[in-house]
């Protein structure tokens, strides 16, 4: 479970901040997460005690080469398109550590007039929200080590995310573009809802199809049961294994935004 880290003076260097620590305890055969997945049988993911220190991603340096390789393993592992690194400065990037490795990476990127990776293959979706005042962001870049898959560490990473993009950021509606075979991943513990019909994703030469999720809907149900794994033992959405709104507040506060 996340476990907050000690507050830090101003006067302190942060980069790179740990934000939360999350033990994956259970043993729980995840589906494929993304584009960059496939059906790996895994049945025995890390029982270990060991926490997954998650943190910002910097710039540049041993780090962000070794994300870079993590992601470009899981697409090639596949066989998907080579997909070029990315430093946009409307980009984030969380990453879940062990021992000094990345496991697990996801990256936010937040609407601008640049507009998003996924306009390419959704402009039409992404212009409808934006009509309708949304201020979007896409999630992407999504990797993780088959050894490491944990639910708490999946929430980890969206959760963090989703902090950055909606409460500090001030976005509404979360899009993401996914193999069509994980579907069923999103839609029953992140509870996504499809938006656009399946099309071919350029940049990965792989099918794909739209995601939706408004912040809305994620704020609602962190309230509902937010830190409540405990309690709800048979609750199948992943958010119960999320922050409380009460530790997401203690977060939000010490971020320097």
């Amino acid at each position: 479970m996340f476990r907050k880290p000690p507050k830090l003076n101003a006067e302190e260097v942060r980069p790179p901040q740990t934000l939360a620590e999350v033990t994956a305890m259970e043993s729980w055969r995840f589906d494929p997460l993304c584009i960059a997945e496939d059906d790996l049988a895994v049945n025995a993911p890390s029982q270990r005690q060991d926490k997954f220190r998650i943190k910002m991603l910097m710039r540049d340096g041993e780090r962000r080469r070794e994300t870079d390789l993590l992601i470009q393993k899981r697409y090639a592992w596949r066989g998907y398109g080579q997909i070029g690194t990315e430093d946009e400065p409307n980009q984030l990037t969380m990453n879940a550590e062990l021992f000094g490795r990345v496991y697990a990476t996801l990256t936010v990127n937040i609407d601008s007039p640049a507009g998003l990776a996924l306009d390419s293959t959704y402009g039409i979706e992404a212009a409808r929200l934006r009509s309708q005042g949304s201020k979007l962001c896409e999630f992407g870049r999504f990797a993780i080590d088959p050894s490491a898959r944990s639910k708490r560490l999946i929430i980890s990473l969206v959760h963090l995310l989703y902090i950055y993009a909606h409460r500090i950021k001030g976005c509404t509606d979360i899009l993401i573009e996914i193999n069509p075979r994980h579907r069923a991943f999103y839609e029953r513990l992140l509870e996504f809802e499809q938006l656009g019909a399946e099309r071919t994703c350029e940049r990965v030469n792989a099918p794909a199809i739209l995601m939706h999720l408004s912040c809305a809907k994620i704020e609602r149900r962190l309230r509902e049961i937010g830190g409540k794994w405990r309690e709800l033992p048979d609750e199948k959405s992943a958010y119960k294994f999320a922050l409380s709104p009460d530790e997401e507040d203690e977060l939000v506060s010490r971020l320097d935004y």
